[in-house]
């Protein structure tokens, strides 16, 4: 077991960004502290070679131009906010739009672009810390976020910590772009979902109710099947994001339970999501676009990974009958979401 603390270029307002090396078994990961993100974790295939299973940038240039969240810890609120506002307790509160009328991953200025403070937290364990002003993005209250990502042998576990002097909305959760095969195209990694349910949405991603069955449709991940094989059905959902961007209801509803398995087609490598979350959004990398380069000079396409985002489910602060989700004064945002790999 070991970290080992490396220099990672700066912000271009000059801030210094830190990496973090973290080794435990024949796994390895690297976070940054700008967006707290995940950078590469390394994870040996069926012929016990290290294959790195998330897309990320080689320098701070490709971090700050990170238009598509590559393996940033988002929020406050992750997903969308319809009208860019919310309630809380019954009160309309302006939120700062940074996708059309909408709030995404917190607004233009949200965690991912923020300079986290980082520090060793052990043998095998990094925490990273930002306290985020009262009003940023338009939410109430300094909020102070910590993560924590701890590696052992055979998984990399997430945990967020969050405290408010103000009742507001806190939703976090990592945008790492998997691929298990260490690239090319993962509509071939076979997924397996815990969700009957899905959140449905209008051509503007926001939900238009809180859940739908999943069976028979494309969304009925309950019986392990390749991630791309009904992206071509003729259903309206998948036409209104162009692919897989949707919210799926997690049974059962509470305690850290295994949410997903993917498996690498080609490598063999089989990882599990095991979340603490109501929801977990599915997203295949729709908008990726082929201008996007990433670690090696690799080219990011549409569909060349997938994100399996725990969370509270989407435009939830305009919905309190889906749920008390307010962080309040005296309360602690804990949740805790874990990356296993089984068959090591």
């Amino acid at each position: 077991m070991a970290v080992i603390k490396e220099a990672f270029g700066s912000t271009r307002d000059g801030q210094p960004v830190e990496k973090f090396i973290l080794r435990c078994g024949t796994l390895e990961a690297e976070v940054i502290t700008y967006g707290a993100a995940l950078r590469a974790l390394r994870v040996p295939d069926r012929n016990r070679d290290l294959v790195d299973v998330v897309l990320g940038y080689d320098s701070m240039a490709g971090y700050e131009d990170n238009s598509c969240y590559m393996g940033a810890v988002v929020g406050r609120y992750a997903n969308r906010i319809a009208g860019a506002s919310c309630l809380i307790d019954g009160v309309r509160v302006p939120l700062e739009a940074n996708e059309g009328p909408k709030q995404l991953h917190g607004g233009p200025r949200g965690f991912s672009r923020r300079v986290f403070q980082g520090r060793q937290d052990g043998e095998n364990a990094v925490t990273l810390t930002y306290t985020a002003a009262a009003g940023e993005g338009g939410f109430p209250g300094e909020l102070t976020l910590r993560v924590t990502y701890t590696l052992t042998p055979s998984a990399l576990s997430l945990r967020y910590q969050a405290e408010c002097d103000q009742t507001t909305y806190c939703n976090i959760t990592s945008h790492a772009y998997f691929n298990l095969n260490g690239g090319g195209d993962a509509m071939r990694h076979p997924l397996w979902l815990a969700a009957s349910r899905y959140t449905p949405v209008g051509l503007d991603s926001i939900p238009i109710s809180m859940s739908r069955p999943v069976a028979g449709s494309p969304f009925d991940f309950t019986a392990e099947k390749p991630l791309g094989r009904d992206l071509g059905a003729d259903d309206q959902q998948l036409r209104n994001v162009g692919g897989y961007d949707h919210n799926f209801v997690l049974d059962p509803a509470q305690g850290l339970r295994r949410a997903a398995r993917l498996t690498g087609d080609r490598s063999g490598i089989v990882m599990e999501t095991w979340t603490e979350k109501p929801g977990l959004q599915l997203y295949t990398a729709n908008f990726l676009d082929g201008a996007v380069r990433g670690k090696r000079s690799m080219v990011y396409r549409p569909r060349c990974a997938v994100c399996l985002e725990t969370q509270f489910f989407p435009d939830s602060p305009n919905h309190p009958d889906w749920g008390d989700i307010l962080l309040r004064p005296g309360r602690r945002y804990d949740f805790t979401t874990e990356y296993r790999f089984v068959h090591l």
